[in-house]
């Protein structure tokens, strides 16, 4: 019985690892991809609101703009590991080139977090509208231009 006991034990420890394991390639893609649907949800309210389509609140956009430096700055931890590029459960539209081309794709994160606090500052000096609003597709430019290099 002692014996039945520890080999079920020792079966349910590795299955435990095993899980564990193929759940942190799965937690890496649901981290990343929560971070950026909350930037796009941020990025597309500052759209809205520099094109016209919802009424221009300077405080509303200040403290949007300051949320995407703050992400822009955290998400980088979801790309940590090479191995989380497919996920066990979470599918991920992430390219393998990501972990093949580190200095490219830190480059491009570089750029869209400049141009994220560059935003801000300018949210918070109180820019016109019109002047945050090519700030704003630049941005959405640096977004792009990593999808179109990085993104399945």
């Amino acid at each position: 019985m002692k014996v039945g006991v520890i080999l079920a034990a020792g079966v349910l420890s590795l299955s435990a690892q095993m899980a564990q394991a193929q759940t942190e390639a799965d937690a890496a893609i649901e981290y990343r991809q929560g971070v950026y649907r909350a930037m796009e949800w941020n990025l597309s309210r500052l759209a809205a609101m520099v094109q016209g389509r919802v009424t221009f609140d300077a405080v509303e956009f200040e403290s949007r703009s300051e949320r995407l430096v703050l992400l822009g700055k955290i998400v980088d931890e979801g790309f940590a590991d090479a191995n989380s590029v497919r996920g066990e459960t979470v599918k991920s539209r992430a390219s393998y080139r990501i972990w093949e081309a580190p200095e490219r794709f830190n480059g491009l994160m570089d750029e869209m977090q400049m141009r994220s606090q560059a935003l801000y500052q300018a949210a918070a000096e109180r820019l016109a509208r019109d002047d945050l609003r090519s700030m704003v597709g630049r941005l959405a430019q640096s977004c792009k231009a990593c999808h179109d290099k990085f993104r399945d």
